[in-house]
C-alpha cells in the first residue's frame, strides 16, 4: 500500500458526491482489503454492457466505492463505468487501480497481468 500522504492526495481528489460518510480511514482499509482480494482472486464482479458495446458497468463484491475513487475520481458505490473498447476492460480497471494503490514491490512485474485479469466475473 502506497504511503498515507500519497492515498490522501487520491482521496481528496474524487469529488465527494452524496458519499459524505466515506472517510480516509474506510478508504486505506479498502485499498488494503482489495490488494489482499487480487493477490488471492477473491474479487467477485458483475458486468453489464451498453447496448452500443462501449461502455460497462462493473459491480463487485464491497469496493465500488474504491474503483470509483480510483478510476472516476468520484465518491460512489454506484457500478464503476468504464468506457472503450477492444480490451478486457475489468483488467484495465483493477490493472489502473493496483498501479495507483499499490507499491511496485506489492505490484510485481508480473503480479499485475495475471491477477487483475484472473478475477471472478459473473
Amino acid at each position: 500500500m502506497k504511503s498515507d500522504k500519497k492515498l490522501k492526495k487520491i482521496f481528496d481528489e474524487a469529488k465527494k458526491g452524496e458519499c459524505i460518510y466515506y472517510d480516509f480511514d474506510r478508504f486505506k482499509e479498502d485499498v488494503k482489503n482489495f490488494l489482499k482480494d487480487i493477490k488471492k482472486n477473491q474479487v467477485v464482479t458483475s458486468m453489464k454492457v451498453s447496448r452500443g458495446g462501449m461502455t460497462r458497468h462493473f459491480n463487485t463484491n464491497g469496493y465500488n466505492m474504491l474503483l470509483n475513487v480510483c478510476y472516476n475520481q468520484k465518491r460512489s458505490n454506484d457500478p464503476v463505468k468504464v468506457g472503450g473498447c477492444g480490451m478486457d476492460m475489468m483488467w484495465h480497471l483493477f490493472f489502473r487501480t493496483c498501479e495507483m494503490v499499490g507499491t511496485k514491490g506489492e505490484n510485481g512485474e508480473h503480479f499485475l497481468n495475471s491477477k487483475c485479469s484472473s478475477q471472478i466475473l459473473l
